[in-house]
C-alpha cells in the first residue's frame, strides 16, 4: 500500500474531525482501504483581483482597495492590510501624499469614487534588476491602478526592498480617458485634456512627435472602442529575461509594452504600426494583445510555462458583480507579445467586423461564445448549499512552484445567494495532453493523488459543463456513470478511458475532452473523492466528481 503524495502546501490545514480515505496499491486496482485522516478546515480571506507573490516561506496576495492577505500554505489565509487608511497605510504609508501624482488624474474623492478612494487591481512582482536611487538592486514592485470613472484611469508604480513596505511611489506611467480639449466629468475638478497626462513629457523627450489623432472621437472625446482603460497591469519576464507589461480592460482591449527592468518604465513603440498578423501597434499604448471593439475583457495575466514552451494569457470576461457572468478564459502564444490563440485557433483580438457600435460589457454577448478556452464560470453542486459553488470567479494571477512546477490559479469569487460578498480562492491546475490548462474542480487542499486506479474510477459522477458562452446562468450538475466497459451513460453518453499515469480522455456526444483524473478533497462533503478535469478543443471545461 502507498499513501497519496502531497502536492503543494498542506502543513497549515487544521484538524477538526476524522474522515476515511482510500489508498491504492501500486497496480492501481485494489479496493479502497480505510484509514483515519484529519478533516481540513479552511481559513478564508477577502481580496478582490488578487496578485500573488512569495517572499521566503510566506505567500502574499494584494488586491483592489488595498486589501491583502498572507499564508504559509495556500490554504489558510489571513488579511493583514488596513484598506484606505491614511496616514499609516499598511502598503503605501501616507496614502494621500505618496500617490498624490496619480490621484491628480484619478482616484481620490473624485467623480465615481467620491467619498473615498479608488485604488484598483495592483500587480506585485520581485524584480532583481531594479536599481534604486542609492544604486542598490532588487525590489518588490507594485503596479497599481487609480480610477475615477469607467475610463479615466492611470497606472502608477511604487517599490520596496521587502514586502513589509511601505512602498515608495516612483511614477505614474500610463493614462486613459483623456480628451483632445478641456473636459470634465460630473463631480470632478480634473481637466481631462491630454496635456494633463504624461504624454507632453514623452513628446518633449522625443519618444514620439505628437498625439495620435485616432485617440480621439469626432467630438474630441476618448476613443474607447480602439484604446484601452489603463488599469489591471500585469508584469512578467519572458524566456530570455526581458520584462513586459500587459494591461487594460473593457471595450478597447488588452495591450502590451516592454518594460525597462532597471527603471520599471514602459518602453513605448514611438510610432504606430501593425503586427504581421494584423494587430494594432500604437505609439503610446503599445501592441494590442486581446479584445477590443466594444467587447468586455479585463484582468490580463501572462506567464511563461517552461515545460510547455508557451506563453499563456489568462483574461476575464463579463461583469464582476454576482449577476455579471464574470469568467476566466485562456489563450497561448509562442511569443510574449502574441499572437495569442485558443484551442480552436481563434485569435484573442476580437475582429473589427464584430463592431456594431455598442459596448458589450453585459452578459449574453454572443460574440464571446467560443473565444478563448473557458476555465471556469458559474456553477453550484448542491441546490441547498450556497457554498458548494461559485458566482463570477475571475481576475486571476498564477503561482508556479519553482521546485516542483506545481501550478496554481489564484482568483476571487462570489457565491450563490450571497450577494456581493467575495473571497480569495486557490485551485491547482494541470496541463492536458495538448498543453492546455485544466483547473481542479475543488479548491487546493494540499492532498491530490495523481495516480488513480482504473477500477476505482468506475461509478457514478456529478458532471459540471461550463459551456463556452458568456452567461450569468448557474451550471448545475448532471449525472453520468463511467461504466466498466469504458462507456459513459446517464445524462450524457459516450466513452471514457485512463491513459498512462492519470491522463483522462472522455468523449461525449461526439466531442472529445482531455485532461486528468485526480483524487481531491471535496469540502462540500468533507471527504476525499475521485474527480476529473477536462477541456475540449473548443475550450469547454468539464468537471466530474465521483459520488460515494
Amino acid at each position: 500500500m502507498r499513501v497519496p503524495r502531497k502536492i503543494g502546501y498542506a502543513a497549515g490545514a487544521l484538524a477538526v474531525g476524522l474522515l476515511t480515505v482510500g489508498f491504492y496499491s501500486e497496480s492501481g486496482g485494489a479496493a479502497m482501504s480505510e484509514k483515519k485522516i484529519e478533516e481540513i478546515q479552511f481559513q478564508n480571506a477577502t481580496v478582490h483581483d488578487p496578485s500573488i507573490v512569495k517572499e521566503e516561506d510566506t505567500f502574499y496576495v494584494i488586491g483592489s482597495h488595498i486589501d491583502g492577505a498572507k499564508s504559509n500554505d495556500l490554504i489558510n489565509w489571513e488579511n493583514y492590510t488596513n484598506g484606505y487608511t491614511t496616514p499609516g497605510n499598511t502598503i503605501y504609508g501616507d496614502l494621500s501624499s505618496n500617490l498624490a501624482e496619480s490621484f491628480a488624474w484619478a482616484g481620490e474623492n473624485d467623480a465615481d469614487s467620491r467619498g473615498g478612494f479608488a485604488v484598483w487591481a495592483p500587480e506585485i512582482i520581485w524584480n532583481e534588476h531594479y536599481v534604486h536611487d542609492d544604486g542598490s538592486r532588487g525590489a518588490y514592485m507594485m503596479y497599481y491602478s487609480v480610477s475615477s470613472t469607467y475610463i479615466r484611469s492611470a497606472i502608477g508604480y511604487a517599490v520596496s526592498k521587502d514586502m513589509a513596505g511601505p512602498f515608495e511611489y516612483v511614477d505614474t506611467i500610463m493614462y486613459s480617458g483623456f480628451h483632445e480639449n478641456d473636459a470634465y466629468d460630473a463631480n470632478s475638478n480634473v481637466n481631462k485634456n491630454w496635456e494633463n497626462t504624461n504624454i507632453p513629457d514623452l513628446i518633449n523627450d522625443g519618444v514620439f512627435e505628437e498625439p495620435n489623432p485616432e485617440w480621439f472621437t469626432d467630438n474630441g472625446g476618448y476613443n474607447y472602442r480602439l484604446f484601452t482603460n489603463s488599469i489591471d497591469a500585469n508584469l512578467f519576464f519572458d524566456e530570455s529575461g526581458s520584462l513586459w507589461m500587459t494591461y487594460g480592460s473593457w471595450a478597447g482591449g488588452i495591450y502590451i509594452l516592454e518594460v525597462d527592468p532597471e527603471t520599471g518604465q514602459p518602453i513605448h513603440p514611438g510610432e504606430d504600426g501593425t503586427t504581421e498578423d494584423g494587430r494594432m501597434i500604437d505609439r503610446y499604448f503599445g501592441t494590442k494583445l486581446a479584445g477590443g471593439y466594444g467587447h468586455s475583457i479585463e484582468g490580463p495575466y501572462v506567464y511563461y510555462d517552461k515545460e510547455q514552451n508557451y506563453y499563456y494569457l489568462f483574461t476575464t470576461y463579463g461583469g464582476l458583480s454576482s449577476t455579471g457572468g464574470y469568467q476566466m478564459r485562456v489563450f497561448r502564444s509562442e511569443s510574449p507579445n502574441g499572437p495569442y490563440v485558443d484551442g480552436s485557433g481563434q485569435a484573442a483580438v476580437f475582429p473589427e467586423s464584430l463592431d456594431d457600435g455598442t459596448v458589450r460589457n453585459k452578459v449574453g454577448s454572443r460574440d464571446h461564445e467560443g473565444i478563448g478556452n473557458k476555465l471556469m464560470g458559474n456553477f453550484q453542486y448542491n441546490e441547498d448549499d450556497s457554498s458548494s459553488g461559485y458566482l463570477s470567479p475571475g481576475h486571476n494571477s498564477i503561482y508556479v512552484d519553482s521546485k516542483t512546477n506545481d501550478r496554481f490559479v489564484v482568483f476571487h469569487t462570489r457565491f450563490p445567494d450571497s450577494g456581493e460578498m467575495h473571497q480569495l480562492r486557490v485551485h491547482q491546475f494541470f496541463m492536458n495532453k495538448e498543453g492546455w490548462p485544466v483547473v481542479s474542480p475543488y479548491r487546493h487542499a494540499g492532498e491530490i493523488e495523481e495516480s488513480v486506479g482504473r477500477q476505482e474510477l468506475i461509478g457514478d459522477y456529478q458532471l459540471i459543463e461550463h459551456g463556452t458562452d458568456l452567461t450569468a446562468e448557474i451550471n448545475r450538475p448532471l449525472q453520468v456513470t463511467l461504466e466498466k466497459n469504458n462507456k459513459v451513460s446517464g445524462d450524457r453518453v459516450g466513452s471514457w478511458k485512463r491513459v498512462g499515469h492519470n491522463r483522462a480522455e472522455v468523449k461525449l456526444e461526439g466531442t472529445t475532452y482531455e485532461g486528468v483524473f485526480l483524487t481531491q478533497y471535496n469540502p462540500n462533503e468533507a471527504a476525499y473523492v475521485h474527480t476529473f478535469t477536462l477541456t475540449s478543443k473548443d475550450g469547454e471545461a468539464l468537471w466530474g466528481t465521483k459520488l460515494n
